[in-house]
């Protein structure tokens, strides 16, 4: 424990909360200290192997580095391997925590607030300077979608001196970073920030435009020499149950849509947006968007907020076929759980409930939803088995219903001919990037399914390399976390590397 009890003055730091993920929460100089101390104590670079995070953070050197108060060079780490610390600061789940080893027996290390702070403290001081490349290949690449993975293939690829084009059909850039999270969780200055400074590096952004509508996958294929689909899995996931059509039930990201353009247009003056002022909310479904659904109908000032889960309640603690270092399945209270019990007076989550219809209101409204309790029992496959339980019919008043229940794969428009597979995504040969269609590409949720924004990030920087190796027959970009595993190298290479500048090193790695 040298780092913590040399330094036990961060220990008692007044900020200190058993909660390191609350949020947009921003920790002082000494709690940033503090929790850079306590990653020293592990010993155990354990977060430097498989944690669960596709782009491998070298978490303890940029914890170090900030706990020695050497910012600049803690940011120099981070963006080795993250090239938008600033999203996954915010956003992310954070699987380097679920897999930090002080997380086995007390809690884990603050990883989420020291890499948010460390790129906030890099564009305040003027760290982060745009710096264009200096050489252009002349090769021309065009990004469909400026979610998480376009955006890491558009910032490769310009690094690589490429001349990049990002299409996105809304009205702003950044997809599910822009218009799926809302703006109390991720501010769309920031977004706007980072924009702003990517355009500042020389890639062109066309913001408005509908690949497949306003523009043919054969065009940009004419005008480019590679293409990348990057649209994410936006088909959402729906209930197909009696009365489904009546007005009133929304999919959460057309909710969610609607009230951050309407937010950013006018700050709500221009009412379009589905309000939920007023009124029952009924959320079926929860992980991250479902709970941005929640936090949002508070906002709006509804009546009352419920979350229907087809699940039961997770457990407080591990189960014992949950172990360390994996993702830990236990019951959680996000801000928007949080947020309904202190103002209605509980928490909004029912457990094991099905949804059986829903419930008009004779005008074609929907007034609630006729729901029965569930039971889960393991089966003689080693699986589980849900059974409805006879006599729990409930109703359950609703005025608007959001539909949050996941997504099921990349929409027609823009794929066309282009293969797909069984789970109808794109479809690559395992561990690449290709598309069936020569010269195409595919990165992130529209490849693999919904998933976490770390992964679509690493997606895009690993299919951005493919495509540089596809146009120059070689590649100087990053491996995942910038990294190469070590092999016997001699003495004088060694020396070169030593001498090579820190901002090099994550392209020089590969």
């Amino acid at each position: 424990m040298l780092y913590s009890r040399r330094h036990e003055k961060y220990r008692n730091s007044k900020t200190r909360t058993k909660d390191w993920q609350e949020l947009s929460r921003r920790l002082d100089e000494d709690e940033l200290k503090y929790q850079s101390a306590r990653c020293m104590d592990c010993g155990v670079p354990f977060c430097q192997s498989d944690t669960g995070c596709p782009i491998s953070n070298i978490i303890p050197k940029w914890n170090e580095l900030v706990f020695q108060n050497q910012w600049k060079n803690a940011l120099l780490k981070l963006l080795q391997t993250n090239p938008f610390p600033e999203y996954t600061g915010r956003v992310c789940p954070a699987p380097c925590e679920g897999a930090c080893v002080l997380g086995i027996n007390e809690d884990p290390v603050g990883i989420k607030n020291i890499e948010c702070a460390i790129i906030d403290r890099g564009f305040e001081m003027g760290w982060m300077i745009p710096t264009p490349p200096e050489v252009r290949t002349g090769k021309k690449v065009a990004i469909i979608g400026s979610g998480p993975a376009g955006l890491a293939a558009a910032d490769s690829l310009n690094k690589a001196g490429h001349l990049v084009v990002v299409y996105e059909r809304a009205d702003r850039i950044g997809g599910l970073l822009m218009y799926g999270i809302p703006n109390m969780k991720l501010d769309k200055s920031i977004v706007q920030r980072r924009t702003d400074f990517m355009a500042a590096e020389g890639i062109k952004f066309v913001t408005g435009t509908h690949v497949g509508e306003d523009i043919k996958l054969s065009s940009l294929r004419e005008q480019n020499e590679a293409v990348i689909i990057a649209t994410g899995a936006t088909v959402a996931r729906d209930l197909p149950i009696p009365n489904r059509n009546l007005d009133g039930i929304h999919y959460a990201m057309t909710f969610l849509h609607a009230n951050t353009k309407s937010l950013l247009d006018s700050t709500h003056e221009d009412g379009k947006y589905i309000s939920a002022k007023g009124k029952d909310v009924i959320v079926i479904g929860g992980g991250d968007t479902g709970n941005d659904c929640i936090g949002t109908a508070v906002r709006h000032g509804a009546k009352s907020v419920v979350n229907f889960e087809l699940l039961p309640q997770p457990p407080n603690e591990r189960a014992r076929d949950n172990p360390w270092p994996q993702w830990p399945k236990v019951y959680r209270i996000d801000y928007g759980h949080s947020e309904v019990k202190a103002r209605y007076g509980k928490d909004p989550r029912e457990y094991c409930v099905m949804s059986k219809e829903f419930v008009s209101d004779g005008g074609g409204k929907v007034k609630g939803i006729n729901t029965v309790r569930v039971e889960w029992a393991r089966s003689s496959r080693g699986g589980w088995d849900m059974k409805q339980v006879e006599g729990s019919e409930q109703f359950f008043p609703a005025d608007l219903v959001l539909l949050s229940m996941g997504f099921l794969g990349p929409e027609d428009r823009v794929l066309g001919d282009i293969e797909r597979d069984a789970r109808k995504n794109v479809k690559t040969p395992p561990g690449a990037y290709s598309t069936s269609m020569p010269g195409v590409f595919a990165a992130g949720d529209c490849r693999r399914g919904q998933s976490l924004i770390v992964w679509g990030i690493n997606e895009g920087r690993q299919c951005a390399r493919e495509v540089d190796q596809h146009l120059m027959n070689t590649t100087q970009l990053p491996v995942s976390g910038g990294i190469v595993h070590r092999a016997p190298v001699t003495a004088e290479i060694l020396g070169r590397a030593e001498r090579v500048p820190l901002q090099s090193i994550a392209i020089a790695a590969a």
